[in-house]
């Protein structure tokens, strides 16, 4: 066999949920296993991942999983698909240190094997031989991967953008990625999420200047809401509030949560005697004290939400206080974020966003790192991953478009389901599978399946009609009328005599139906649930959800 398939189960065309697998002969590597923010959240689900039941074909094949860093979207799937296929799992120490405290919340963490790689450090994991690159994001201890395969070498540059002088360790290892270019990459799988954006990605520390511009200026208390991830935005707050003889005091379960981790393992510096605890940062005067909080997306059970609405430990926004958001807009997340800066002002609260100064920056690669990225690697085939269609494509265009040599023939496009064969000299979609999404509710965290969330949809935009039919057991008669219950219907009320006509509608069915026909209640039920949904369609123009039921008495 002198070819290699490529198969995306989630994060193509899409935010979140990015998860690939790769496979050779009758072995196959799994890339991230992420969670996204479904659109359906009014309906109960607070989250998404990949429906790993399509992997149930390939569960021989399976071998080992590769974790590129720790950002939710790429690990926040990891106790679910492991309930499924207890691989082994290949990480760096900061991705492993939350990926144990996610497992431990599942009361998995001592039935998993986990490896804790290392920079340039290699595994050999069957047919395949990976290098893990140090990659540049917001996050730390990231991996670029270099899959080699029987095939030829795989590019999988998992979240990255081109930071020369990251705040927190070193530089993206651009040389050992020219070392596998000058070699001969066959495939490059990279980032699109940036793909709109012309020119660079700013540095980590080109935010440094504004935050110690609004340090200077700001008389009263500081409000600090970012990524509880963003480690080198964290350490920059740490250093500024230090030099301005501010102290830290940190709200927020992740956020209190990846401080910890972080400053455990060393990787985030807090300066001496900086942090205070909420009960400390009480009695310091406003011009004293920075609060880092989680809730930069507008969460409402997020600590900055609840500062705003006055119901976080007693603590409020107040008038006289700077509220930095140090974070990009999550699509979808528009009005939440709205609501939440209305309700800042409303308390008197300023507020400070990206659109008005450079207190932000993207962790992902735009235009030109896209070019840097691909003309170090010299790629056979380039196949846009990570982000939404039109990134995909903005992706593919600028390369056909800025560098030399490439075609639609090896700028393949993709989407989840997708098996992508790439061989030496051709890369082609040869098959297409309906992956789908598995939801996770809210309330108790357990997995529920599509078929759930559109009958939750359904009853919100609808509404409830219950319809219970007694029949006596052995003359098979109506026992007494039928009993119709309306939630939620619009078009339907007591007095328009709709109920009535729907009751005797449905004693005619029931009456006019063969004595044989009652011997299957389920689908007499059904029956009965098709004539009123139908009645109900054609009176009002409404859908709602019936639920019919027959008992014999």
């Amino acid at each position: 066999m002198n070819k290699i398939e490529i198969i995306p189960l989630g994060g193509i065309g899409e935010f979140g949920m990015n998860c690939m697998g790769i496979r050779y002969g009758d072995e196959m590597i799994i890339v991230d296993v992420g969670m996204g923010f479904p659109e359906e959240t009014p309906y109960g689900v607070d989250i998404s991942i990949p429906n790993f039941d399509f992997l149930d074909q390939y569960a021989d094949d399976l071998t080992a999983l590769i974790l590129t860093h720790g950002h939710e979207d790429h690990i926040g799937a990891l106790p679910y698909f492991l309930k499924k296929f207890n691989l082994p799992v290949y990480a760096s120490r900061f991705t492993l240190a939350l990926a144990d405290k996610r497992l431990s919340e599942h009361r998995m963490l001592g039935d998993v094997l986990l490896h804790r790689v290392e920079a340039n450090e290699v595994s050999k994991i069957g047919c395949f031989e990976i290098e893990y690159i140090h990659a540049s994001h917001s996050l730390v201890d990231c991996f670029s991967l270099a899959i080699k395969t029987p095939v030829g070498t795989i590019i999988h540059t998992g979240d990255y953008k081109i930071d020369e002088t990251p705040v927190i360790g070193k530089p993206y290892d651009l040389k050992t990625l020219k070392r596998y270019g000058d070699a001969g990459v066959l495939a490059l799988l990279a980032d699109s999420t940036n793909a709109t954006v012309p020119g660079r990605t700013p540095s980590e520390r080109e935010v440094i200047p504004a935050f110690e511009e609004i340090f200077a200026q700001a008389d009263g208390r500081i409000i600090v809401s970012t990524f509880s991830s963003s480690l080198h935005r964290l350490q920059v707050v740490l250093d500024v509030a230090h030099a301005y003889d501010r102290k830290v005091c940190v709200l927020g379960r992740s956020m209190m949560k990846n401080v910890e981790i972080a400053s455990g393992l060393g990787l985030l510096v807090i300066p001496h005697n900086t942090l205070v605890e909420l009960g400390e940062s009480r009695s310091l005067d406003d011009d004293r004290i920075v609060y880092l909080v989680t809730g930069s997306q507008g969460e409402s059970r997020a600590a900055l939400w609840n500062m705003a609405s006055g119901n976080y430990k007693g603590l409020g926004i107040e008038k006289g206080d700077t509220v930095i958001l140090s974070a990009r807009i999550i699509p979808g997340n528009d009005r939440a974020i709205s609501r939440l800066i209305g309700e800042i002002y409303k308390h008197g609260g300023n507020i400070i966003e990206e659109k008005r100064r450079l207190i932000h920056v993207s962790g992902h690669a735009s235009q030109e790192d896209i070019k840097i990225m691909t003309e170090i690697v010299k790629p056979k085939f380039v196949v846009p991953i990570h982000g939404e269609y039109r990134m995909l494509f903005r992706h593919k265009e600028y390369i056909k478009n800025h560098i030399e040599g490439y075609t639609d023939d090896n700028v393949i496009l993709i989407e989840n389901g997708d098996v992508l064969e790439i061989g030496s000299d051709r890369a082609a979609i040869i098959e297409h599978f309906d992956v789908g999404k598995t939801f996770i509710d809210e309330g108790t965290s357990d997995e529920i399946n599509y078929d759930i969330v559109r009958e939750r949809k359904k009853l919100g935009f609808g509404g409830l009609v219950t319809l219970t039919v007694a029949v006596d057991k052995d003359t098979k008669k109506l026992a007494s009328e039928p009993q119709i219950k309306v939630q939620g219907v619009a078009g339907i009320n007591p007095l328009n005599g709709l109920l009535q006509n729907a009751r005797n509608s449905i004693s005619e069915v029931i009456n006019e139906t063969k004595r044989d026909k009652y011997q299957d209640k389920n689908f007499m039920a059904e029956t009965l649930r098709v004539h009123l949904k139908r009645l109900i369609q054609q009176e009002t123009g409404t859908k709602p959800v019936i639920v019919s039921t027959v008992v014999e008495v």
